[in-house]
């Protein structure tokens, strides 16, 4: 008989967001630091442009968007946030990870290696998940950094 292993759904908490290149890179003028309190000296060594995917899409074969659409990891993630997950990097302590534990939900938590468990960071969710050594930890990949939209425009 054959096992087929299903492959998880993404939980509510997250939404797939799809995205293709073609064409040139692009850029965008990088007008530099903005001062919280006195100015930089260093505004004669701006640089004029910066690639967002040489930033962000490192490695694009292995790099992909989704947006966060539950509040388990608020305050430091919000609905609506864009995460840049990459899918060829090991997990390590305190990433944030989009994992299905025992072929659940995927779902967005931190990665506590130390105590083996993942973590909501929202106080008021008391679903931590503590690790098991006979757990299948099937890992989409490992949060590299995130865009928030003030608005809308």
């Amino acid at each position: 008989m054959v096992n087929f292993i299903k492959i998880p759904r993404l939980s509510p908490e997250l939404k797939n967001v799809a995205y293709t290149t073609e064409g040139e890179k692009r850029y965008i003028k990088n007008l530099g630091d903005v001062s919280a309190g006195f100015p930089s000296p260093a505004t004669d060594f701006i640089q004029n442009e910066i690639s967002l995917d040489e930033h962000f899409l490192e490695k694009p074969e292995a790099t992909y968007l989704i947006r966060v659409g539950g509040e388990s990891m608020q305050p430091e993630y919000q609905v609506g946030d864009l995460l840049i997950v990459r899918s060829d990097l090991d997990p390590q302590h305190m990433d944030d990870i989009i994992v299905s534990i025992n072929n659940s939900e995927y779902t967005f938590k931190r990665y506590d290696k130390i105590n083996k468990k993942l973590i909501s960071l929202n106080p008021t969710y008391k679903d931590c998940i503590q690790l098991a050594e006979e757990d299948n930890a099937l890992i989409l990949g490992v949060v590299i950094s995130f865009i928030r939209q003030k608005r809308k425009f």
